[in-house]
């Protein structure tokens, strides 16, 4: 079985090993172990927090193969985006032109500079080793945020935003940043995308373009990129846009990935999900496979069977279940959908 759960401060060096597979372009998953300390403790200080108003919080999961106690994955959310920190994005705007004297209509798209989506709530770092990129392991570690949301709603802004990691090569050439940002930054991607995590981000503020881009002007190859997912998060775009995630006209200024929102309670997995008693723990329990989570800080979340009887918003689980949840007979446990054609009943 795979456990979901909360980082904790021993997790460091199998984060920092995840980091480095992962490739360029995961902004908040730095290949810096002093960035990366920093960022675990962030999310211990805010999961230890009472209060239920957003404010800077950051909640770091990681996903845990418990035949072998490896770390093989991770995801999080911000709470409340731009707090500390200003959060940039590209809109993408169309505008038109006409010349009745010359009856010539001219329809192209710019790209504004805003912070448009300051304030939101955002799910972020997602990554999963390659090796585990099968058995439903990249559901459970995307779609198990949504629990936790679901759960403690009050901690997060109500709509929430993902930033897809956008078009680049192994080799960190990113055809969007060639064409706008090396112009201005005068800086290799790699090194913007490290100072966006390391630093206030007011460089961004001083060396940005402030007027409009226009996107015919640009190169075939940077214009192909605008709001395109690399290849490596397809698949997780798709499961947000399962969720009912849609792409909102914004892009990242570095990559023009693509930014795709919901109202957190319009996500799926956060809308059929219910909170139940365990009535019963059982040797065995065969059924349809859910995303099963308790209900406690100290989250923990898996995909396995359950029994659920919806007279009495009751559920019957597996020894294996309860003890990987830290649950027992009587303690509540938050239930949804693994794929959002099932229904959580019997």
């Amino acid at each position: 079985m795979m456990l979901f759960r909360s980082v904790r401060n021993a997790d460091l060096d199998s984060v920092f090993q995840l980091a480095e597979q992962s490739g360029i372009g995961m902004t908040t998953l730095p290949k810096n172990k002093e960035l990366l300390k920093a960022r675990i403790q962030w999310s211990t200080e805010s999961y230890q927090k009472n209060e239920e108003n957003p404010l800077d919080e950051y909640y770091l999961f990681v996903l845990e193969d418990q035949k072998t106690k490896k770390i093989v994955g991770t995801s999080a959310i911000e709470a409340k985006t731009g707090h500390n920190t200003p959060f940039y994005s590209y809109k993408i705007s169309k505008r038109t032109r006409v010349c009745h004297s010359l009856n010539i209509r001219s329809e192209y798209e710019v790209l504004s500079l805003v912070n448009d989506n300051q304030g939101h709530a955002e799910i972020c770092t997602l990554f999963l080793n390659p090796e585990y990129r099968r058995d439903n392991n990249g559901l459970l570690l995307s779609k198990a945020r949504f629990l936790f949301m679901a759960q403690h709603p009050k901690r997060f802004a109500p709509i929430v935003i993902a930033e897809m990691r956008g078009i680049s090569d192994e080799n960190g050439q990113s055809p969007f940043w060639n064409n706008i940002g090396n112009h201005f930054f005068q800086m290799p991607f790699v090194e913007a995308d490290r100072l966006t995590l390391a630093t206030n981000k007011q460089f961004i503020a001083d060396l940005m373009p402030r007027n409009p881009i226009y996107i015919k002007l640009l190169s075939p190859e940077a214009q192909a990129v605008i709001g395109k997912p690399h290849q490596s998060t397809v698949p997780a775009m798709s499961i947000l846009l399962n969720e009912g995630f849609r792409f909102s006209n914004y892009v990242d200024i570095f990559d023009a990935g693509p930014t795709i929102e919901s109202p957190l309670k319009e996500i799926n997995t956060v809308k059929l999900s219910q909170v139940l008693t365990v009535r019963s723990i059982s040797d065995e329990v065969s059924s349809t496979d859910y995303l099963l989570a308790n209900t406690q800080m100290d989250f923990r979340a898996t995909i396995n069977f359950a029994l659920i009887n919806n007279e009495d918003n009751s559920c019957i689980v597996s020894k294996n279940t309860a003890e990987l949840l830290e649950i027992k007979r009587g303690d509540t446990l938050r239930v949804s959908p693994l794929r959002l054609e099932e229904k959580p009943s019997i």
